[in-house]
């Protein structure tokens, strides 16, 4: 289903989870959406890719890729390209997600290669943004934030092929959820920073949060000014948890 920006996105990032028999989870989550309002998207591994898309065809459900290099090809052994991504079927990446920055180092100049060459293979790009618990304890959270999005949009940037996901680290995969007034400030001085930016003169991306979203605090998340969807981790390997999460939109 292509990209619609003026819909709530539902995303689900697997991370290194799931096997071929996962297909059968798949199968249940797609006989279970119903919904046509919303962009619901799923980030396997990469290995499963293909057989998504192939499963996922004609259903409401679009795959995308947890990340990819910045180069097309070349001697970059373990990594995978964005016209790698695209020949497999997948319709989106993710971008400068917090793991793979530190398991990768991947630098600012990375990151925004990244997003150039993702959009140059037609890939429509969630790139992630937060800070660690560090970072917000000195006050300085607003100003790091800021920079990491200067470091990641891209010149071929617009409303129809990026996202922005705020994802604070130390919320991610700990249980713990930022306040409601933490994600309210946060997404609204994303949105406010975003305005600034000459390629979305046109309109604002949508702006995800995510970091322990599950179905008990999906719906109260998802009234925030300023969150136009999710990015869930863990609730998104259940098809009943993450299908309970795309009906509390």
């Amino acid at each position: 289903m292509k990209f619609n920006p003026d819909l709530i996105t539902i995303a689900g990032n697997w991370k290194m989870n799931g096997h071929k028999a996962a297909a059968a989870e798949i199968e249940k989550l797609i006989n279970l959406i119903n919904e046509t309002d919303a962009n619901i998207i799923l980030f396997p591994p990469f290995t499963l890719i293909s057989d998504f898309v192939e499963i996922s065809k004609s259903s409401y459900l679009s795959i995308g890729g947890q990340d990819c290099h910045h180069k097309d090809s070349g001697a970059f052994t373990s990594s995978i390209s964005a016209s790698m991504l695209r020949d497999a079927g997948a319709d989106y990446v993710i971008i400068g997600h917090s793991e793979a920055r530190a398991l990768h180092g991947n630098d600012s100049s990375n990151v925004i290669n990244k997003t150039y060459n993702a959009h140059e293979n037609n890939l429509v790009t969630i790139i992630c943004v937060g800070e660690d618990l560090s970072v917000r304890s000195e006050g300085k959270h607003y100003d790091f934030i800021s920079k990491q999005l200067e470091n990641a949009v891209a010149r071929t940037s617009n409303r129809n092929n990026t996202l922005i996901a705020y994802e604070p680290i130390w919320a991610i995969g700990t249980g713990d959820t930022a306040s409601i007034e933490d994600i309210q400030d946060m997404h609204a001085h994303i949105n406010n920073t975003l305005k600034d930016f000459d390629m979305f003169k046109k309109g604002n991306p949508s702006i995800l949060y995510g970091g322990s979203v599950n179905p008990k605090n999906a719906a109260q998340i998802l009234s925030i000014n300023n969150v136009n969807g999710v990015l869930v981790g863990g609730s998104s390997l259940d098809h009943i948890e993450f299908n309970e999460i795309i009906k509390s939109k």
